[in-house]
């Protein structure tokens, strides 16, 4: 399979380089996994997989990992020469990617992924700390942020929650170093964030009205009706007097017969009462046979 076509540069070169590593060890990737357990460092075939793919920047851990299991195994100073080779390409990759970022105007976002990617555009503005250096800077006044919830949150798969935001924006500001401000408006990202948060809070039930349908029976008899109109229109069989009558609104279910006794019994009594139609039936009655009538109302 060849590299990601939307890769960026330097990402595609990363990712050739693993696939070049891992066809030099002739190895598969369940194999390089098995290797990693080996070398105390277990990453799944799977993620090493897919940081060969080019579709994403992977961990540097998983870089290193999967550059020491392709290399010579009876050489410690072969696998750690290839990990770091590995490092050099894959901090070009994070460097090109994080100059991406910080060109886009970092401002707040109207969901929970468009804020990762503004918060993910302030970190690369902030000089690209790690989540590790983030979490210390979070440990002073108000919420410590654990690496791996501000993992999550940059990945956008959790809003933060506000405590969380602040201490986040002011760590962005503290990494940059002194004299740098990286969020000039922290009330403007916390209101984002609020206003995100209020969209995604389940609203109040809606009330229901003696006008509603239930279950949506009858829209889908009204949608049905409307379809095989637009057929027999197509094909020229359509009367226009069709669809007016009161007899397809009783079989639509809007209008109820009251003398339509058969919507209060059972099968038994409907076929009881079905046979007595039959019976009693002149041979050249005019109109709809009872019968008939039963068999419709059944079926």
């Amino acid at each position: 399979m060849p590299v990601a076509a939307g890769a960026s540069p330097r990402t595609r070169a990363l990712a050739a380089a693993l696939r070049r590593m891992k066809a030099d060890s002739g190895l598969t990737y369940a194999g390089l996994a098995k290797r990693t357990k080996e070398l105390g460092v277990p990453h799944g075939a799977a993620t090493l997989s897919r940081a060969a793919a080019g579709t994403h920047l992977p961990r540097l851990t998983t870089v290193r990992a999967f550059a020491r299991a392709a290399a010579d195994r009876n050489s410690r100073h072969a696998q750690f020469l290839a990990a770091d080779r590995a490092e050099v390409l894959w901090a070009a990759a994070g460097a090109e990617r994080a100059a991406v970022l910080a060109a886009e105007p970092a401002r707040p976002r109207r969901s929970t992924a468009g804020l990762a990617r503004g918060l993910a555009g302030l970190r690369a503005r902030a000089g690209q700390p790690s989540l590790t250096r983030l979490q210390k800077l979070t440990a002073g006044p108000g919420c410590r942020v654990p690496r791996s919830t501000i993992h999550r949150i940059l990945d956008g798969k959790v809003l933060p929650t506000r405590d969380q935001l602040a201490a986040l924006l002011r760590a962005f500001d503290a990494a940059a170093g002194p004299g740098r401000v990286v969020v000039e408006d922290h009330r403007k990202w916390l209101e984002a964030r609020n206003a995100i948060e209020r969209r995604l809070r389940p609203g109040p039930p809606e009330p229901v009205t003696s006008y509603g349908c239930i279950d949506g029976q009858l829209d889908e008899l009204l949608e049905r009706r409307e379809r095989e109109e637009e057929i027999l229109r197509k094909v020229g069989r359509w009367n226009d007097e069709e669809g007016d009558s009161e007899e397809d609104e009783y079989s639509l279910g809007v209008i109820r017969d009251p003398y339509a006794p058969w919507e209060a019994l059972d099968e038994d009594e409907l076929a009881a009462w079905e046979q007595e139609a039959l019976a009693a039936e002149p041979e050249n009655g005019a109109g709809e046979p009872l019968a008939e009538v039963v068999r419709r109302a059944r079926g």
